[in-house]
């Protein structure tokens, strides 16, 4: 099998898996065992916006980088800006993870398909090898075929590579805030200077300690304002967050839903089934082999809504696959699965400043990926950050870069 290539510049290097990649790697593999049983990590509560929220810096320094949203992509983009200035990672659920993240399949593919986005995927494929190379790192790739090419693709458990940065993030000062909800910016004339966050979801976990509480707010159902040098919103497929203040005007109707609808498929004892993956058999239809045993998984990418198929729209489905590819095997119907996201204008993501398309200054988004976050999100991540940090140098709140 052909080797993957080597690693990138200094950038794409990962801070997890230097000295203490060890414990960070014991911690990433419980975090990530403990979603896959439903329950979130006890061990690290959403922290409040206090002192500490600014990521271990001085009083009066830069205010945070405010990232909205804690799936894969909104972790990068964390992940990266905290080896720079002080970043808090604002999350709806109870950790990183936890949303649409968490039922992702666990491709990662060296290159997507086109220019830009193939660009991405190098850095993220980067940083997941140097992972599975690393011998005190939990992750480990099983390398396969994309399209005919070898060693090209590769599955992955995609909730230790998201542990793998938010770890690395934390122990550079970064700051979680859980079951919280970012509702706006708020805004100094057309420039970003804070973030109006809310409690998202009841219960007591979804309470602020006191101590982290800004003076006369109540102890439940509180409204915050967190000031902010940058918001960053990463949504995931959630429409309702490119509708807020300070965006572009119709910059949510950019936006398409598209899904994945993933039928697997039992084959014959007698079929290999190497790990191979293939995108451009169809113009919907991709395949993935080997991540389960004798198991093909074909996955329908279908836009305009996210509903799940109804039994007879499966049928349908299930019956072209087998008249267009001749599948021998067992659809499995009780175990289909629908996974959702956003396509970006022109079907790319929109990754960087708002600003140039009307909206407010200091206020970026990483959104359409259209299902193919997982492969391009640290090198989406890198791309939001050099913009973020362009941003402060020009302001002179750092040194220029």
């Amino acid at each position: 099998m052909e080797q993957p290539h080597p690693m990138g510049s200094p950038r794409t290097r990962p801070d997890a898996v230097g000295p203490h990649a060890g414990p960070a790697a014991e911690d990433a593999e419980t975090a990530a065992a403990g979603r896959r049983d439903g329950r979130a990590d006890q061990r690290r509560p959403g922290r409040g916006i206090g002192p500490e929220a600014t990521g271990g810096t001085a009083a009066g320094d830069l205010p945070p980088v405010v990232v909205a949203g804690g799936g894969i992509v909104g972790t990068a983009v964390a992940f990266v800006l905290q080896r720079s200035v002080p970043v808090v990672l604002v999350e709806e659920g109870d950790f990183p993870g936890l949303g649409e993240t968490r039922d992702a399949v666990g491709i990662l593919k060296a290159s997507v398909g086109h220019p830009v986005l193939d660009a991405f995927a190098q850095c993220t494929w980067a940083f997941a090898v140097a992972q599975h190379r690393h011998p005190r790192s939990p992750l480990r790739l099983t390398f396969a075929r994309l399209d005919g090419h070898p060693g090209r693709a590769a599955f992955v458990d995609h909730l230790l590579l998201l542990d793998a940065m938010y770890l690395a993030a934390r122990r550079a000062g970064l700051r979680l805030l859980t079951r919280t909800r970012v509702m706006a910016p708020v805004l100094a004339g057309d420039r970003v200077t804070g973030v109006r966050v809310a409690r998202a979801g009841g219960g007591p976990q979804a309470t602020r300690p006191a101590a982290d509480r800004p003076a006369g707010h109540p102890v439940e159902g509180w409204d915050d304002v967190v000031p902010a040098s940058a918001l960053v919103l990463a949504p995931g497929p959630r429409p309702e967050s490119l509708a807020m203040d300070g965006l572009p005007r119709g910059f949510a109707s950019r936006f398409v839903p598209v899904k994945d609808v993933v039928i697997p498929f039992r084959l014959p004892a007698t079929v290999e089934t190497p790990p191979a993956v293939f995108t451009r058999r169809s113009l919907i239809w991709r395949f993935a082999l080997g991540i389960e045993a004798r198991t093909l998984l074909a996955a329908a990418r279908l836009e305009g809504d996210w509903s799940p198929p109804s039994f007879d729209e499966l049928v349908a489905l299930v019956e072209d696959l087998v008249e267009r590819f001749d599948l021998t095997g067992e659809a499995q119907l009780d175990r289909v699965r629908t996974l959702i996201d956003l396509r970006g204008p022109d079907g790319l993501p929109f990754v960087g400043a708002v600003a140039p398309w009307g909206g407010a200054r200091g206020l970026f988004v990483a959104a359409g990926f259209g299902l193919e976050g997982l492969s391009t999100a640290l090198g989406a991540a890198h791309a939001i950050a050099a913009a973020v940090l362009a941003d402060l140098a020009d302001r002179r709140l750092i040194p220029g870069r």
